[in-house]
């Protein structure tokens, strides 16, 4: 354990500081907010895009029954890509949680996702040096690291890619908005990164986050592959960011987090279990998802379908089985993760509700 596992700072000077919440209307970032109300913070301020997206901010906390204090939340209606105007429209902030990106690059191309994903990293990380901002925790994604030393091997922090052209959009994009958040650091800022694996939680199904994946694992869809993939709770994620904010130790680290893999079989099994529907049955392998692949293209160009950006290499990674070692986090703070089949079985649940409605 961390020698300084459990250490908080003074109770009124720590959560009387202001603290900014970037992508705050996505999953994530919504989520993030109504952790941080709840441990105490009330001086947090939204830089928004578009106000009126605050909705889903919102829309969060209800749900998660968070009562808001008056003046806990301001929204500030600004620019991410642009340094100088973010800077001007926030200042005195002392810490920075920077959760916006873009996952999919439906309508843009796989350029323009990854051009937009590095250029808010670099403006957020330029707007923290310009207002002296005390530290920033930013979002990366377990996407951005490389293969294990060795075949077995789990990856951890240390693993860096070594042909990062070859990887998906959004992997190059997380990538790349790493090393703008790293030159930061080398500038003085101090820096936290956290390496979320595919964060499962309740989200707009039909929107440009994970939470995509909840209307096909409950559907009872009979086909799944021998691939696995690492997953966490996007509550475990958003309280993750708060307990690490409050380790002066784990600044100029990176934590991986990850409850863990499942495999695609036992994923949609899971999900069609907590929706009452029949588990999956036919094994399909690189020639049944390139297939896939090609009609999904087909049925885009036919406007039969909305194009979410899914490129081929999004969709092989059905065929993975590398494994992440999300352990280093408990070593700094009291941290456990939620078992991945309560996390299942719970947004399931919220989603069929939400259908039913």
């Amino acid at each position: 354990m961390n020698d300084t596992a459990g250490h908080t700072p003074d109770r009124d000077d720590f959560f009387g500081r202001s603290i900014a919440v970037t992508g705050a209307t996505g999953m994530l970032g919504s989520h993030l907010v109504a952790q941080l109300v709840r441990a105490g913070y009330r001086d947090i301020v939204l830089p928004v895009r578009n106000a009126a997206r605050c909705s889903v901010t919102r829309a969060t906390l209800e749900r998660l029954g968070v009562a808001v204090p008056e003046g806990t939340l301001r929204t500030v209606e600004t620019p991410l890509t642009e340094p100088a105007r973010l800077a001007a429209a926030v200042r005195g902030v002392d810490t920075v949680f920077n959760c916006a990106a873009r996952i999919m690059s439906g309508g843009m191309t796989a350029a323009q996702l990854i051009d937009n994903n590095v250029t808010i990293a670099r403006s957020v990380t330029e707007w923290c040096l310009a207002t002296g901002v005390r530290k920033l925790i930013h979002v990366s994604s377990i996407a951005a690291l490389g293969n294990p030393p060795e075949p077995g091997l789990p990856v951890t922090e240390a693993c860096e890619p070594e042909h990062v052209e070859n990887y998906a959009p959004y992997g190059q994009s997380k990538y790349r908005s790493e090393r703008e958040v790293w030159r930061g650091a080398a500038a003085g800022l101090p820096v936290i990164v956290v390496s979320p694996g595919v964060i499962l939680g309740e989200g707009d199904p039909s929107g440009d986050n994970s939470a995509a994946l909840i209307p096909a694992i409950s559907c009872g869809q009979p086909f799944y592959t021998d691939g696995l993939m690492s997953y966490v709770d996007v509550r475990d994620v958003a309280r993750a960011m708060v307990l690490l904010d409050a380790v002066p130790q784990a600044v100029g680290e990176r934590f991986i987090l990850s409850a863990g893999e499942l495999s695609y079989r036992e994923l949609i099994a899971l999900g069609a279990r907590a929706a009452g529907r029949p588990g999956p049955f036919i094994r399909i392998g690189r020639g049944a998802v390139d297939f896939a692949y090609g009609c999904m293209r087909a049925a885009i160009a036919l406007r039969l379908t909305k194009d979410r950006g899914v490129t081929r290499e999004n969709l092989g990674s059905v065929l993975r089985t590398t494994r992440y070692d999300g352990s280093k986090i408990t070593r700094y703070c009291d941290f456990a993760y939620t078992p991945l089949p309560e996390t299942v079985v719970r947004v399931v649940g919220s989603y069929r509700s939400k259908c039913r409605r």
